[in-house]
């Protein structure tokens, strides 16, 4: 399945019932977590059927990401399904002024997209209520409003850069095919001019009977 097909939305009460699947096959508390189904964001194929959930407890301007879920024969890359989650995670927490998400989800991918490990002696004084003072916590810092700003002006400016690079050496291109299409043409011509001047040495009723 194509990555980019995938969708990520929040999760539904029409969701429950497979999402319930989902967290059994997980091994994680199915009952329980129903309780928070508003939490929970949702990764889906075209045809609708949930590939992967994650769960996103708000607190203030820090959040907690909690008890993902991936079937137990997944049938898309589950890093395929993380990062389409991730994005959407990511615009949630701009949009909601989250500085910090905390987690303890230990797939490689998380550490990859920016969540450092933190140790208990490194938490800072002041914690959200879900993070007991104690190791085993990964935090990712959302850059700041003004920095992100800059960082995708500085983003399109790149690929505007790539696109005027990309346009001129199409064109050069272009121009190189045109000289060599040109050159081609002169060869043909001075060639069959040869071809028919010796043609003309070597039978000189040639030209004769050609325009007969």
């Amino acid at each position: 399945m194509d990555p980019v097909s995938l969708e990520s939305r929040r999760a539904t009460v029409e969701d429950l019932e497979s999402l319930e699947t989902l967290w059994r096959e997980a091994g994680l508390p199915a009952a329980e977590l129903g309780k928070f189904l508003t939490e929970f964001q949702v990764v889906t194929s075209p045809d609708g059927r949930i590939l992967h959930c994650i769960g996103l407890l708000v607190e203030g301007d820090q959040a907690l990401l909690h008890s993902e879920a991936l079937p137990t024969h997944p049938t898309v890359e589950p890093d395929a399904c993380r990062s389409a989650l991730w994005r959407r995670l990511r615009i949630l927490a701009r949009n909601q002024g989250i500085s910090r998400i905390w987690t303890r989800e230990d797939a490689e991918f998380w550490a990859i997209s920016g969540y450092e490990s933190i140790p208990e002696s490194g938490l800072p004084a002041e914690l959200p209520s879900f993070v007991p003072r104690e190791d085993g916590w990964r935090v990712y810092h959302s850059p700041d409003p003004t920095q992100a700003d800059l960082l995708v002006k500085r983003e399109l400016a790149l690929w505007q850069t790539q696109r005027e690079l990309e346009k001129d050496s199409f064109q050069q291109r272009v121009k190189a095919f045109r000289a060599i299409a040109v050159a081609l043409v002169v060869v043909v011509v001075v060639l069959s001019a040869a071809f028919v001047i010796k043609l003309a040495q070597v039978r000189p009723d040639f030209l004769q009977r050609l325009f007969r």
